[in-house]
Parts: structure tokens; C-alpha cells; sequence
């Protein structure tokens, strides 16, 4: 779902752009917890943190898009699980990676594979992309590294993605495992309807960081991203967002929401520039996160003041206008997973 909003936010460096962020990024998207050798060696399974840098780009003038460079990072817990086929498969929180890839057994991993087209457009092209992971475990089953990529043709657009990652738990369930602490909280006033979830067991949480920037004339599109989410064991989504875009001397932030749990579903978009103090208002927003090697947390509370300005993309039809934010709605999650003793580990 965030896929299909974020790309109306960023469109998308001329040839040679070169985006280096590395100086740039928040702290704590660097750095895993050191090998703890008191973990099973006999397979990959369990629970895994990692981190990884993606990097894309649209490097020829006479594509069809702005050309621009991106770069994101991201700190996830994730799970190494056998699927049918004997194969330990790493999970995604990033919905970019989290796709139904064709897996192929090797001798230290798998690589994963995936082709999709898209829809012909207007010339009559139709853009085709492949994308290509190979992962890799190291000899001991407690350390992984993987390479991506992801290229879209006739556009051109091009993404390199590489992870690393350590075992942290020889559980595959966030609610067992010794290792770790793993809290969910969710209080919300649906459509005038209050309620709370008081509990849920994860299959992966995540934090991302990216920046995009886009020539348009001569002028920078810069456009930045902040990204938390939440999957439970049944892949229910748990995802709040803020993009932020600066145009020709226009700042936009957008805020987003995607609530999905056993009790409720909704979605929230609010999406304002500096010069609409009414749009700005009409949402109110409060945060706390942390990132690091010791896990990740996130506590946002999203709140609809005047529902003029929050929408959910779901409501815009007659049949599904009922689905309408009210004033006072709001979505308070509650999202935790840390390691109790990554201190200890030795090298």
C-alpha cells in the first residue's frame, strides 16, 4: 500500500548525480551486536537483526522521468525460517523486499529471483523489472550478508541493495525467544469507535531512513522519508510514515498510517505545504523512536483534528465514503523489540 502513495510524493539526478548520504543519515542505522557464540551453529533458524543500504538511480537524461539517486538504510529484527523446499529464507519488513521471490538452493544460501511487468503506457512501452538477491550465511549459521538488485527497463532505474545481519535468537518466535523483549501496544478511536490491542507477537520490525534527490530544471527536488514498521505473525501491518519534499522553495510533509490488526483496518494520509496552516493543523503528530544495536522502538500517535485534510485513500468512493476519518480519531502504537544482553556477546 505505501508503494502505491509514495511514488505521487517523489517523482523521481542527470547523468553522473552522485548521492552520498553516508554523513548524512540519522544515527544508529550502522553497527550489528557481536556474534554470540552460545547460539546454535546447526542451522540459520531464528530470529536475525540486520541492517542494510539500498542505493537507486535513474542515470540517463532522455528517460522518461526526472533522473535522481536515492539512498536509504534500514534496521530491521527479521526471521530465518525453512520453507517448503528445505531452503532458510530471510523475511523483509521493507515492502520493497517483502515479494514472492523464486528461491534457488546454494551451497552457502539462496538466491531469489523475481520478474514483474508493469502497465503499457501511453507510447505503448511496457516497463519490465527484475530483481535479484543472493544471500549468503557464514560457516557458524550466525551471520549472514546478502546483495540485491532491482532494474527496471526502458526507464532505466536501477537499485543496489547490501545487508548484514547477526542471529540473535535461536527462536523463530518473538514471544519465546530468551534473548529478546518484544512489547505491542495499540489504543485508537476508529470512526468514533475506541478500542485497544493489547498484545501481538511479531514477524519483523523495522526503521528506515532515505533521501532522494531529483533535478527538474536545474533546481534540486530534495525528498526525505522516515518509515516504521510493524508485521504480526498473520502479516498484519502495523506502518506509520513522513515524507518530506522541498520544491522551488516549497516544503511539503506528509503523514501516513497503515493500521491493520485482528480489530481494525484503516488507512490516514495527510499531506501539506508550509503555506497551509489549516492542512497543518488538521493532523496532530507525536513521536519517540531509537535504532541501534541494543534493538528498536517506535511510540507515534496520530491524530485527526479536522478530518478535511486527513483522509483515507479508501473513503474516496460513494460505496466506501463511510470509511472517513472522524475529528478525533487517532492510531497510538506502542512497538518494541530489544536485546536483553547484546553487551555481553563476545567477538
Amino acid at each position: 500500500m505505501l508503494k502505491l502513495i509514495k511514488p505521487a510524493l517523489a517523482p523521481a539526478a542527470v547523468a553522473g548525480l552522485s548521492l552520498s548520504l553516508a554523513g548524512c543519515f540519522p544515527q544508529g542505522f550502522t553497527g550489528l551486536p557481536l556474534v554470540d557464540r552460545s547460539l546454535s551453529a546447526e542451522s540459520p533458524e531464528g530470529i536475525w537483526m540486520i541492517v542494510t543500504e539500498e542505493n537507486s538511480s535513474i542515470p540517463n537524461a532522455e528517460d522518461s522521468m526526472n533522473p535522481y539517486a536515492y539512498a536509504g538504510m534500514t534496521r530491521e529484527f527479521v526471521k530465518v525460517t525453512a520453507n517448503e523446499q528445505g531452503i532458510y529464507e530471510l523475511t523483509r519488513c521493507d515492502s520493497e523486499w517483502r515479494k514472492d521471490f523464486e528461491l534457488t538452493a546454494t551451497e552457502t544460501g539462496y538466491e531469489a529471483t523475481l520478474t514483474e511487468t508493469g502497465d503499457m503506457d501511453e507510447s505503448g512501452v511496457t516497463a519490465m523489472t527484475l530483481t535479484d538477491l543472493t544471500v549468503t550465511f557464514a560457516s557458524n549459521n550466525r551471520s549472514l550478508s546478502a546483495e540485491g538488485s532491482r532494474v527496471t527497463t526502458p526507464v532505466g532505474e536501477s537499485t543496489t541493495l547490501t545487508l548484514e545481519g547477526v542471529k540473535v535468537s535461536d527462536s523463530t518466535s518473538f514471544e519465546d525467544a530468551e534473548q529478546l523483549t518484544s512489547t505491542y501496544g495499540l489504543d485508537y478511536t476508529n470512526l468514533g469507535n475506541a478500542g485497544s490491542v493489547d498484545s501481538s507477537i511479531a514477524n519483523c520490525v523495522g526503521i528506515e531512513y532515505g533521501e532522494q534527490v531529483t533535478e527538474q530544471g536545474g533546481d534540486d527536488f530534495i525528498y526525505t522519508e522516515n518509515i516504521y514498521t510493524y508485521y504480526d505473525e498473520s502479516d498484519r501491518q502495523t506502518q506509520y510514515y513522513r515524507f518530506y519534499q522541498a520544491n522551488a522553495g516549497t516544503v511539503t510533509e506528509s503523514l501516513g498510517a497503515i493500521i491493520n490488526t485482528e480489530d481494525v483496518f484503516t488507512l490516514y494520509v495527510n499531506a501539506c505545504s508550509d503555506g497551509e496552516p489549516a492542512c497543518s493543523a488538521a493532523a496532530e503528530w507525536t513521536e519517540t523512536s531509537s535504532n541501534s544495536i541494543a534493538g528498536v522502538s517506535f511510540d507515534i500517535n496520530y491524530e485527526v483534528i479536522d478530518n478535511t485534510y486527513v483522509i483515507n485513500p479508501l473513503a474516496l468512493t460513494p460505496w466506501t465514503a463511510f470509511l472517513w476519518p472522524h475529528d478525533g480519531d487517532f492510531m497510538h502504537a506502542q512497538v518494541a523489540v530489544t536485546i536483553d544482553s547484546y553487551q555481553q556477546y563476545e567477538d
